[in-house]
């Protein structure tokens, strides 16, 4: 059993940098080729944008925080991987929903990140160590 669970921490940990790092690499990227065209007045969709990239940025950087916890055997990551997991299950979730009206091709990496997300954190969820 014990086995089992120091493999799901590895995928985990694996998960988590990834997705982490695609998250911030993305808006990074978006922000440099002028996404923001007014700034943090720039409206898409009728909304403030800058909130929902800021979510977004946050999500990425708890995602690689909440990795080296668990890496680091730190307790606080399993904690805060319920967290994160919940995070990132929004996130792919409304990726989902834009990718389907914008972008398809990027459809099958928002499933299998929401995907990733919901078995994370049910395999977090009925560890004894939290």
């Amino acid at each position: 059993m014990r086995r089992s669970r120091d493999l799901s921490a590895k995928i985990m940990v694996v998960f988590l940098l990834l997705l982490g790092l695609s998250i911030l690499g993305y808006w990074l990227i978006q922000l440099s080729s002028g996404f923001l065209a007014q700034g943090t007045a720039t409206v898409k969709g009728e909304s403030l944008v800058i909130w929902h990239i800021i979510a977004e940025m946050l999500t990425g950087l708890l995602a690689i925080i909440t990795a080296f916890l668990i890496l680091a055997h730190n307790p606080l990551g399993l904690r805060l991987g319920l967290f994160t997991c919940g995070m990132l299950l929004y996130t792919g979730l409304n990726s989902i929903g834009w990718g389907i009206l914008h972008d398809p091709g990027l459809l099958v990496l928002f499933v299998i990140s929401t995907v990733g997300a919901l078995f994370g954190f049910l395999s977090l969820i009925g560890r004894e160590e939290l």
